[in-house]
């Protein structure tokens, strides 16, 4: 079996169009992401504003929201994603 840090990745980002929270969000999660586990994550970001049925499916109600599905358990996480030993733990990259 093998270990998370050698696993694939698969995220979701939900964010609010462009306000700058959602901006600064999508910069440091694929910042953290591409200097980590660049090639070994896919990264889906779905903006609220065009598609809520699908923050609704996931239990949105504030943004920005990562939820990491892969590896399991599934973990969320809330804010701009700025927190970089934060989601580095969440990832299990620590």
């Amino acid at each position: 079996m093998s270990q998370p840090n050698e696993s694939n990745y698969m995220l979701k980002l939900f964010i609010a169009g462009n306000e700058p929270n959602s901006v600064q969000a999508i910069q440091n999660i694929q910042s953290i992401l591409d200097s980590r586990i660049k090639d070994r994550y896919k990264l889906e970001i779905i903006d609220i504003l065009s598609d809520f049925q699908a923050a609704m499916d996931n239990g949105v109600l504030v943004t920005p929201m990562l939820i990491i599905v892969e590896p399991t358990p599934e973990t969320t996480i809330v804010g701009t994603m700025s927190d970089t030993e934060k989601i580095k733990a969440a990832l299990r990259l620590s």
